[in-house]
């Protein structure tokens, strides 16, 4: 995908004895991701747009928990009353009133109880659904009041703090071109230059346009957002 937006440029200077040279670039997200919801019922809560910060552990969408709460109390219930069977039939037991089948019979009954209460929890639990961290919404897909089914998509989210740079370099930079080797960066829409270093280069060569893909951090805490395009030069060496 990147290949289709991305263009190259070559600028060979003599400085110091070294050469300049310059490709265009692309700044992504190591962590954009669609957040779907596990149980269905109807949104409650829904208040972020496109384009709105958020942070991490913030709920970004409640669902009508209702029945779910009090699924969790019924089965709590059932639990409980299992649970004073099962305590009776031990102390029957010391009186040989009954066997060890009916002991063994309560104590699993106990056990199924506990796990139907722990799933009754665990669906409680999904009627927030919270950031899995810092950043922004992308594109809202539900809305409020609307009713929706398990596995339904709500919002796509991207990461404000895990963003990266990505270009596509001519394959024979190779034979200079190293992992931690610096590099200037000029990011176009807010006019602004940071410096980072190659993190990755991929291993394998484009076939068709002999050109291989590079990634390096972003660590500068300025506004910049996914999707921004920028240059970035190299010093190569004599």
């Amino acid at each position: 995908m990147i290949r289709k937006y991305l263009f190259l440029i070559l600028i060979v200077s003599d400085l110091f004895g070294n050469e300049i040279q310059e490709a265009r670039a692309l700044v992504e997200s190591t962590n954009r991701t669609i957040l779907s919801s596990e149980i269905g019922g109807k949104i409650i809560s829904l208040s972020k747009n496109n384009g709105d910060y958020f942070k991490k552990g913030q709920v970004l969408v409640e669902i009508d928990c209702a029945i779910y709460k009090a699924e969790k109390e019924k089965i709590k219930v059932k639990r409980d009353l299992t649970k004073i069977k099962l305590e009776k039939n031990i102390q029957l037991q010391k009186y040989n009133s009954v066997g060890k089948f009916e002991v063994q019979t309560s104590k699993l009954e106990l056990k199924e109880q506990n796990l139907a209460l722990n799933i009754a929890e665990i669906n409680v639990s999904r009627c927030q659904i919270k950031a899995p961290y810092t950043g922004r919404v992308v594109q809202r897909v539900a809305n409020q009041y609307q009713n929706i089914k398990p596995q339904e998509e709500l919002l796509e989210i991207v990461s404000s703090n895990s963003l990266e740079l990505r270009s596509v370099v001519p394959a024979t930079w190779l034979s200079w071109l190293k992992i931690g080797q610096k590099m200037q960066i000029k990011i176009d829409e807010l006019d602004l230059q940071i410096e980072s270093k190659v993190l990755q280069i991929d291993s394998v060569v484009d076939p068709k346009s002999q050109t291989i893909n590079i990634r390096a951090k972003i660590n500068s805490k300025e506004k910049i957002i996914a999707g921004m395009s920028a240059s970035v030069e190299f010093e190569k060496n004599q």
